[in-house]
């Protein structure tokens, strides 16, 4: 069986996001309190920072069931009311990845399901008797079905908060900005994921594995897994060399740079002028969606370099790191 990543079972267990955590477990107290579910909630932040987890905490804080759902699959109407047609009282629903949400009907369910708790039905689609099935109704071909849904939270992640269109936006009474971790998070993200998984890593290991984990804890786990698979195969111990001897395996170097972030900076440390984005990810067999999304906010992040009006420029720290004279 392929080992699971580690993940905390409890809010006290959770690392870190100590904002966004804090107003979560006010918000499941008082509901509780009340025998209510939490109002519709939005996270917000950079992949791999924990909002996922964070619902789930939540759920199972709150004793209730959870519904997990990706934007990028809602592609029609009916994929989102069958979900919705099922829910019991207090449910979370958490769609993952919201502004990938792209068709302004499936929009317009979540509008009167988030503000009335109203499910409407066009019943000449095909799912209509699907979802009157999966709630133990027989629908009629020739007229329009409205449900009641019970009380329920829909919670909502996001990486592009700027993508999400304003009237969806604007019906979450909470949003929630999830913060890049600092590296002695990490570490403790790291030892604590190690000590899950019976790999138990001296400190100064755990802080090499911090340093290269790009402010992420998905990419501290995902570390701690590769390291502790490296040490196995090898018959060795966790130690400072085992940690550098597996990730230049991975082309991964002390500061979390990849390959492919520095043939990037390589680029822009060699030209002499601004360069584009299409430029780069077509020297980089890249797309630019990939390349701004996923390369360039830790560079950013990290001084190596800065976007202007003509395109990407590399700062000081980039041709330091490349030994490179600028």
């Amino acid at each position: 069986m392929t080992e699971q990543a580690p993940r905390p079972n409890s809010f006290s267990e959770f690392v870190g996001q100590e904002q966004p955590k804090q107003v979560l477990q006010i918000l499941a107290r008082s509901a509780k309190k009340q025998g209510r579910p939490i109002a519709h909630t939005l996270l917000s932040g950079p992949a791999g920072l924990g909002k996922t987890t964070l619902c789930r905490l939540l759920a199972n804080e709150m004793g209730v069931s959870i519904v997990e759902m990706v934007g990028s699959n809602l592609q029609e109407p009916k994929q989102l009311q069958t979900q919705l047609a099922g829910i019991k009282e207090n449910s979370i629903i958490f769609i993952d990845e919201i502004h990938s949400v792209k068709n302004r009907a499936v929009e317009e369910v979540l509008y009167s399901a988030m503000e009335d708790r109203i499910l409407h039905y066009v019943p000449e689609t095909e799912s209509f008797n699907e979802v009157m099935k999966a709630i133990g109704m027989r629908g009629s071909m020739s007229q329009a079905q409205t449900i009641r849904l019970p009380p329920f939270t829909l919670i909502a992640a996001t990486t592009l908060q700027g993508l999400i269109s304003s009237p969806l936006r604007s019906r979450f009474i909470q949003t929630l900005t999830l913060e890049p971790y600092s590296i002695e998070e990490l570490k403790r993200i790291t030892t604590g994921a190690g000590r899950k998984m019976d790999f138990t890593v001296p400190d100064k290991v755990a802080m090499e594995i911090a340093k290269r984990s790009r402010n992420t804890a998905r990419l501290a786990v995902g570390h701690i897994m590769w390291l502790k698979e490296f040490c196995i195969a090898q018959g060795q111990n966790p130690t400072m060399d085992s940690v550098r001897q597996a990730f230049v395996l991975k082309d991964i170097d002390e500061n979390g740079l990849t390959k492919q972030d520095r043939q990037y900076l390589s680029i822009l440390v060699s030209s002499n002028a601004p360069v584009g984005l299409g430029s780069l990810a077509a020297a980089l067999n890249e797309s630019c969606q990939t390349l701004e999304q996923a390369v360039e906010p830790y560079l950013l992040r990290q001084g190596y370099m800065r976007r202007g009006t003509r395109g990407r420029v590399a700062e000081q720290k980039a041709y330091e790191l490349l030994g490179r004279a600028a």
